[in-house]
């Protein structure tokens, strides 16, 4: 049986978006339909509180609706039945299963339930180990793994394109001009883009991957994905984003993927850069750790970045990630300034932090200061950011 992990609880603020949800999240443009084993009446957290694309966009998200009796005895007949069922009248490109607490402590074999789907409907199904005590980026990671596994196409030879971005979804870019933002910077570059994993980009798009030269990583949750294809296909990748005066650099880094055929890790994007204490900023690892590279670039050594969430593989000197809220409000204590999503006020207050600035993440808040995210690949809106970040201190 698989062992719950209880580390990722909370005591002053939120949660992030689980494991199961990160599923949802990650395959909800490719045709596919996602089966949450998880209690009856539970499918609107997956289906519209943690997924802004609910309203402009359908998508075969379903709940296995659990219910007592069905989980004391191990009913998994009946889950089985109603995935062939409902398999038969959407017909889905492939079916993904994800866990939740309660089949994870029942021992539910999930694998063996998409193995019988499988079976019975001749549609490719997959499980995914998630047990929602975990965030969404260890369930966004699983899910593209199995995605790659099923349906890459190993026939490509000729690389057609020069990218694919790895690591997108609504949780970390929002549903804003971020993502309009990452698909400029690479056409001022010169860059092709091949897919997307994975929003706008169909599961064609997806299986056509190795017809790009480089796969660059732009969150954490992408990571994984990357090191699969570098270790099964040799195809380098490359960590980071084209924040502020990064941009020069971001792009040096793809054209020496390209020309040297290496990997770029975060840490050798971001160089030696340790940062400081002086300024926090909290949020996705890869995000927060080049926006804080970035305003080093203006103001040496005054900024570090933190994360809750674990790094997945993207470690790099200014970075510090999986902190428990302890932990994080320890290391809150030496900085005056705090960039973070608005929940996080609560433990900038806690520490004494004098100055917070406002950088919402979906994954953490949800719907509630959407509208407030910023768009920090667009030049304007963070320089704007930045003014906002080293601007003069007032009392928390």
């Amino acid at each position: 049986m698989q062992r719950m992990l209880l580390d990722y609880t909370q005591s002053s603020m939120s949660t992030y978006t689980a494991d199961c949800s990160g599923v949802a999240s990650a395959l909800y443009e490719l045709g596919g339909m996602t089966v949450i084993h998880d209690a009856s009446g539970c499918n609107s957290t997956y289906a519209t509180h943690d997924e802004p694309r609910w309203t402009t966009m359908p998508s075969a998200v379903y709940i296995s609706a659990l219910v007592e009796m069905d989980a004391v005895m191990g009913n998994e007949e009946k889950v089985v039945n109603d995935i062939v069922e409902a398999v038969r009248e959407v017909t889905p490109a492939f079916v993904a299963i994800a866990g939740t607490p309660i089949p994870t402590m029942t021992g539910s074999d999930l694998k063996g339930i998409a193995n019988l789907v499988e079976k019975r409907t001749g549609t490719p199904a997959f499980a995914v180990a998630t047990n929602s005590m975990r965030p969404y980026s260890v369930g966004v990671a699983m899910s593209w793994i199995e995605i790659a596994r099923r349906f890459t196409d190993e026939s490509i030879v000729d690389k057609t394109h020069d990218i694919n971005f790895m690591g997108v979804t609504p949780l970390d870019f929002s549903m804003g001009a971020m993502l309009d933002s990452l698909y400029s910077a690479a056409k001022k570059a010169g860059f092709t883009v091949k897919a997307d994993w994975a929003m706008r980009s169909t599961l064609e798009d997806l299986a056509g991957t190795l017809a790009a030269r480089v796969n660059v990583v732009v969150s954490a949750s992408g990571l994984p994905l990357a090191q699969y294809y570098e270790a099964r296909y040799g195809m380098p990748y490359v960590v980071g984003l084209p924040i502020g005066d990064l941009a020069p650099r971001w792009e040096k880094a793809i054209r020496f993927a390209m020309e040297k055929h290496r990997s770029v890790p975060l840490k050798d994007f971001l160089g030696k850069d340790a940062g400081g204490s002086s300024i926090a900023i909290v949020g996705e690892p890869i995000q927060a750790a080049c926006t804080a590279a970035a305003n080093n670039l203006v103001i040496p050594a005054s900024t570090h970045a933190l994360s809750v969430l674990p790094s997945l593989g993207a470690d790099a000197s200014i970075l510090t990630t999986d902190l428990s809220e302890d932990t994080l409000r320890e290391t809150l204590k030496d900085s005056s300034t705090l960039a973070a999503d608005p929940l996080f006020n609560i433990i900038a207050n806690e520490a004494r932090c004098l100055h917070t600035v406002s950088f919402p993440h979906e994954a953490c808040s949800g719907r509630w200061y959407s509208k407030d995210v910023v768009d920090i690949l667009n030049v304007d809106a963070f320089r704007q950011f930045q003014q906002n970040l080293n601007g003069p201190i007032s009392q928390f």
